[in-house]
């Protein structure tokens, strides 16, 4: 009787077990998380595309800044910004290069429009216009360099973004703080 007992508990242990092993099975096995579409579609030549105009934006939006901002603060925060972005772009140059994509450097309308907005602004909103502007900027920067660090064929255009992304978010921690000051 003991022994049919001891039986019927292993049979149900073995049963149970198995029953586990496969529940978290597929939780073991699930898949890796795929692009989005909008990541999957961005190849190298989107890339850079989109990399270049962003740098370009930030060096006409800062010299625009350098010219009509009396604020010291945001003339010193253009003046990074138009140092780290024309070493950005230099380093994107070359890095395009290497992966033998070419640079085609085309603002999107988007970007001209703001351009267009701060040279048109009133003296007393120009401030809060560029950082609002900058904000924005680095927000879709930190977006398309994270994106192509994660999901971007190795190469050198890879490796720009990964080394590039930490940056972008600096400047976008320092431009927050200046927009809440």
């Amino acid at each position: 009787m003991v022994r049919l007992i001891t039986l019927a508990a292993a049979t149900a242990l073995t049963f149970v077990a198995t029953a586990n092993a496969q529940q978290t099975a597929p939780i073991q096995q699930l898949p890796t998380p795929q692009p989005s579409a909008e990541t999957e579609a961005l190849g190298p030549a989107g890339f850079v595309q989109q990399a270049a105009a962003s740098n370009e934006f930030e060096i006409r939006s800062a010299e625009l800044a350098l010219r009509r901002s009396q604020d010291p603060q945001v003339t010193e925060f253009a003046q990074t910004m138009l140092d780290d972005h024309r070493r950005a772009q230099e380093q994107l140059q070359s890095a395009a290069e290497a992966d033998s994509v070419a640079i085609v450097l085309e603002l999107s309308m988007e970007q001209k429009q703001t351009l267009m907005a701060l040279e048109q602004a009133e003296e007393s909103q120009f401030n809060s216009a560029y950082m609002s502007a900058q904000m924005k900027a680095h927000d879709e920067a930190i977006r398309l360099l994270g994106a192509y660090a994660d999901h971007g064929p190795a190469g050198s255009l890879k490796t720009y973004a990964v080394a590039h992304y930490p940056l972008v978010r600096t400047h976008k921690v320092r431009a927050q703080s200046l927009t809440n000051d």
